[in-house]
């Protein structure tokens, strides 16, 4: 019903949707730039300035000498009197960017790097997962930015809550409240997405009838009552909206199995070996025989649209 919304939609608005789409994916793609890129462009400033020895330091009006001091103690570092300092605003000083120890920077650039390297690795694999490099139409475009725009937004008040010098306790609390709401407006971006993007039919297996004979390439099978069964491994997670079907095999008087590849046959020997596992972790995993009728000889295609199985007549006989 979404899906049917979504195309609606799109067929309404038309080219200044197309516009949209295009603006949003463009400015998703230079958010995440953005959010991987800086950080690392600062640690290379950092480290260039620390090569030579600079260091930014605070300073502040000495009430006692009338001078310019750096603050590098409590003392002024020309009449020695007390610059009255209160203990909060030393502890940020010692921790901050400007004068922590080189031991503190150096563990905070390997830190920074691990997330960038983290965040910018995660993006890929859902990028490519997902498919999202390419949106198939313009309403699955506008969400697809959305979405990037969304996670780049998330990657940045991440590292703000999680990094290291990045703000007081307060700060990082208040960051972490819009990360869970970017959370939530994320996963509904990506629902969004995913919705609108065209479902892909496949063509499993063409089978040939011949009466009450099915035959799948060069093995064949009796059939009971004009009656092909289709077996397949059905794997679903409820909480996450995951769902996954792995054909197995046509089934008449015999079983007849599908040709499948060396890993997608180990991993449904793994799920099904592991089902009962799985599903006391939510993963439920089932093997499922839909039943269709072939009254008539001819070649048939067994097809899976999503994750629904169908079959339809192909070719008349010869």
């Amino acid at each position: 019903m979404l899906a049917s919304l979504l195309a609606t939609i799109e067929q309404g608005l038309g080219p200044s949707l197309t516009s949209a789409g295009n603006i949003a994916f463009l400015i998703g793609l230079m958010v995440l730039a953005y959010v991987i890129l800086a950080p690392l462009i600062g640690i290379a400033v950092e480290w260039q300035a620390d090569r030579i020895g600079m260091e930014r330091e605070w300073i502040m009006h000495c009430d006692a000498c009338r001078k310019t001091t750096i603050v590098s103690g409590s003392e002024c570092e020309h009449c020695g009197q007390q610059l009255g300092i209160p203990w909060t605003v030393r502890l940020q000083h010692y921790f901050g960017h400007g004068s922590e120890p080189h031991w503190l920077r150096v563990v905070r650039w390997l830190y920074m790097l691990i997330g960038i390297t983290g965040f910018a690795l995660v993006t890929l694999a859902a990028l490519g997962f997902t498919s999202a490099w390419s949106p198939q139409t313009n309403v699955e475009k506008l969400f697809v930015g959305l979405s990037m725009l969304t996670w780049g937004g998330l990657g940045w008040l991440l590292g703000r809550v999680l990094g290291i010098g990045t703000g007081g306790p307060v700060a990082r609390v208040r960051d972490a409240v819009f990360s869970m709401a970017l959370i939530a407006l994320l996963l509904i971006t990506t629902a969004l997405a995913t919705a609108a993007r065209p479902v892909e039919e496949i063509v499993v297996a063409q089978v040939r009838i011949d009466g009450q004979v099915a035959q799948l390439g060069s093995k064949a099978t009796a059939l009971a009552g004009y009656q092909l069964g289709f077996e397949y491994l059905y794997v679903e997670h409820a909480f996450a909206g995951f769902r996954h079907v792995t054909p197995l095999a046509i089934i008449g008087t015999q079983r007849i199995d599908l040709p499948l590849d060396g890993r997608r046959d180990d991993v449904a020997a793994f799920l099904w070996k592991h089902a009962n596992d799985l599903g006391e972790r939510g993963l439920a995993v089932r093997k499922r025989t839909d039943q269709f009728a072939v009254t008539e000889s001819g070649i048939y295609e067994i097809v899976l649209r999503g994750h629904e199985i169908s079959i339809r007549q192909f070719a008349a006989p010869e």
